[in-house]
């Protein structure tokens, strides 16, 4: 064997060498890739069934949230009669308000009135009382 075999055959080992430690490497960056692989599967599949789960949660939220607008809009038509009524009560209450002013008013003219003519009428009675006793 020659110096330029012996090279060869340190070349030919090398080479040797190089390919099993490729092929280790590969096989272990398969196992990694099936690993990720079924890794990816799994989470694939829970998000598929975090989406659907997620899809029935909003569709229950949704059919609850429709169950429920008739309660706000009952609450809401309530406020306005409420407020309906308190307005139609403040229109009655000045209402009443305004004509006890105005009977008090007529009522104190109309006092007054009658006591005027009473005060007219007695001194009318003492006039013709005097009148009367003059005269005999």
């Amino acid at each position: 064997m020659t110096i330029g075999g012996i090279a060869a055959l340190i070349a030919a080992l090398a080479f040797l060498l190089l390919v099993i430690f490729l092929c280790v490497t590969l096989v272990h960056t398969v196992k990694v890739l099936d690993g990720v692989s079924q890794n990816l599967e799994k989470v694939t599949d829970n998000i598929d069934t975090l989406s659907h789960q997620a899809d029935e949660l909003l569709t229950n939220v949704n059919a609850k949230l429709d169950q429920v607008d008739p309660v706000f809009q009952a609450a809401a038509d309530l406020g306005t009669t409420v407020s309906d009524v308190n307005n139609g009560t403040r229109a009655t209450i000045e209402n009443i308000k305004n004509r006890v002013q105005l009977f008090t008013k007529t009522s104190i003219l109309g006092i007054a009135t009658n006591q005027i003519s009473k005060h007219f009428a007695k001194k009318k009675d003492q006039k013709a009382a005097k009148v009367a006793k003059d005269k005999k």
